[in-house]
């Protein structure tokens, strides 16, 4: 075992002083950390002797009282002041609180260096290194057996934690959530999220937690970075009255690690399941009783489900995005098509926070889908929201939102309207090859100034002309008119809502 504070105290050369805290000294010390910072629990592992000349503390009752307090959620082994090195004087709020924490505040003379404390903890604890190598010997036997019998990682995580009298969660810091599907939840969620929050969203070290029983007490845990490049995070909940050594915990982070690579090959394989499913869906290659079924094996209900929509250019993206939902346990089918994000989800709105976390980009956001066969449908609901989204400078819109655009209400009317306005020239550049409708929308966008468009169109003011009247030839319409203009701009405008495209503007 390590050396306690009690028999620190009792080593002659030393000649220690015991302030306040007596019901502490059996804390173990594993080590001595000289600081004369502020804030020196910042930079504190469980355990350790704190050393400090006292010229970072503060000189009021008040501040000492609440130093104190800080200092002891840290998990040291004791609070150690050097006499006579221009520290303030402990006062009585101190030692009181120190009391009350069963903090063992003691003090150093000026004739013993703090260098001779620190070799004579580590002289005690040379042992207990030797008893260290033999645990972390014995944990990865643990690990060998456990990958052999192919336990799963809640079970290989249950028997660590036997093995350190402690109960061990592989955790996503920022909802507090297990990264197992079947996975135990710790009771440290809220604790965890505040402070990986607090930390800018970035995982330290180690963080000591710390929840207020029922009884008032208050119970404690510490959270270890687990490596990787997302932030993870190792729970550990002591089962008895000592948490595991940190150490050791750091050694079990790196088991996490290896978990943490199967679980994303096991997300990537369910995503190119989910997009593969989707595409079907979106092709309606999949008779409507087998789509219900897969939906339901891939954990969606179409009647609380939506389509979202929103442009993505590349693949990271896709991988932020899919990680945001699959870290919450979201049920969601990802795939990433046309330079855009196709994704069916709940309907909830902190799914969607997600998504908007994962990308800059505009939403679009359906119905609800209701059926497996109304995928389709929906996704065309969503590429309007995008439209409008896009249209209106908008974050998120969702289909059937109020929107400033004085167009057709639905998809489908909006259709109707392109059809009838610009069904001829369309089908005349999908046989020909012809740009008349980019013509068109980038005339109307000049506010039909022809040097203005020529330019843009890089074609010659001639050439604009005979486009021109050639657009009037096929819709009957021509771009003098103000009927025939608000005719072609609205339907202009409806055909780019409907295909997601950046609109006209007029």
């Amino acid at each position: 075992m390590a050396v306690t504070v009690g028999e620190l105290l009792a080593m002659p050369h030393l000649q220690m002083s015991l302030h306040a805290g007596a019901r502490g000294l059996d804390r173990e010390v594993s080590w001595v950390h000289p600081s004369d910072l502020p804030n020196p629990w910042a930079w504190l592992a469980s355990g350790e002797l704190l050393l400090t000349n006292g010229t970072g503390m503060p000189a009021d009752p008040p501040g000492q009282a609440s130093f104190i307090e800080q200092l002891a959620e840290a998990g040291p082994s004791a609070f150690g002041l050097g006499l006579g090195t221009g520290g303030p004087p402990l006062t009585r709020a101190l030692t009181e609180r120190a009391d009350a924490l069963s903090l063992p505040v003691v003090s150093v003379p000026y004739s013993v260096p703090f260098s001779a404390v620190a070799r004579a903890v580590a002289d005690v604890n040379e042992r207990e290194g030797a008893r260290q190598l033999a645990s972390v010997a014995r944990l990865y036997a643990l690990l060998r057996t456990s990958m052999a019998r192919g336990l799963s990682g809640p079970e290989m995580f249950d028997r660590l934690g036997r093995e350190l009298d402690a109960r061990l969660y592989l955790v996503d810091p920022e909802t507090g959530l297990s990264l197992f599907d079947d996975g135990p939840e710790t009771g440290f969620t809220d604790a965890l999220a505040a402070e990986f929050a607090a930390h800018s969203r970035a995982m330290p070290g180690v963080l000591r937690l710390r929840r207020r029983e029922s009884d008032g007490r208050w119970a404690t845990a510490l959270a270890v970075a687990v490596p990787g490049d997302q932030p993870t995070a190792l729970v550990a909940e002591p089962a008895g009255e000592q948490s595991p050594a940190l150490g050791l915990l750091q050694h079990v982070a790196t088991v996490g690690a290896l978990e943490l690579a199967q679980l994303a090959a096991d997300r990537e394989s369910r995503r190119r399941r989910g997009a593969d499913l989707l595409l079907h869906l979106l092709e309606r290659r999949l008779d409507p009783t087998a789509a219900e079924h897969q939906l339901a094996d891939s954990g969606i209900a179409p009647a609380g489900s939506v389509f979202v929509l929103t442009p993505a250019a590349c693949d990271t993206v896709a991988d932020e995005v899919h990680r945001r939902l699959s870290r919450p346990r979201a049920p969601h089918l990802l795939l990433r098509r046309d330079d855009s994000l196709h994704i069916v989800m709940d309907d909830r709105p902190e799914l969607l926070e997600q998504i908007s976390l994962g990308t800059s980009a505009p939403i679009g956001v359906s119905d609800r889908i209701g059926t497996a066969g109304r995928v389709a449908e929906a996704r065309q609901e969503a590429r309007w929201a995008l439209g409008a989204a896009k249209a209106e400078n908008r974050r998120v819109v969702r289909y059937g939102d109020e929107t400033a655009l004085p167009l057709p209400r639905t998809p489908a009317e909006a259709q109707v309207l392109v059809s009838r306005v610009l069904g001829a020239l369309m089908a005349h550049d999908a046989e020909h090859g012809t740009e008349y409708l980019h013509t068109l929308r980038v005339t109307l966008r000049s506010n039909r100034s022809w040097r203005l468009a020529a330019d843009e169109l890089h074609i010659h003011k001639q050439t604009l002309g005979y486009r021109l009247r050639k657009i009037e030839q096929l819709t009957g319409r021509g771009v003098t008119q103000t009927d025939h203009i608000a005719e072609l701009w609205f339907a202009v405008r409806a055909h780019d809502l409907v295909h997601s495209r950046g609109p006209v503007r007029g």
